[in-house]
């Protein structure tokens, strides 16, 4: 038996997490997102299992999906929503030299 969980996050930024939702789906990790804007929602299916990520009134967004799968792409959401938030906010004189993951752990190399 499985139940439905809501976890809430401290993403704030809209940009972000579609970002981090299109490097998950580029990297095989998720199916298919969709972005409903009226709703401030976006609905994901990750290999069948449909998760949901909704903003709240504190202007955070909250995730809610089958508890099986929900913890486990919050930890991975929060880690690209990190990944591209530096990547957006490099300064001019750095670049990024070598990008690499082991194990689900993401290391940016900095050239600057």
């Amino acid at each position: 038996m499985s139940f439905y969980t809501v976890i809430k996050t401290e993403l704030s930024s809209k940009k972000y997490i579609l970002c981090a939702l299109a490097e998950m789906k580029r990297r095989g990790e998720l199916k298919e997102f969709v972005h409903n804007e009226r709703k401030e929602s976006i609905e994901v299916d990750q290999d069948g299992d449909i998760l949901s990520i909704a903003k709240e009134k504190t202007g955070n967004y909250e995730i809610g999906g089958d508890n099986r799968v929900v913890n486990r792409f919050s930890n991975r959401l929060k880690q690209f929503y990190a990944y591209e938030s530096i990547k957006d906010n490099i300064p001019l004189d750095f670049e990024i030299a070598a990008e690499t993951e082991t194990e689900g752990e993401i290391r940016i190399l900095l050239k600057g």
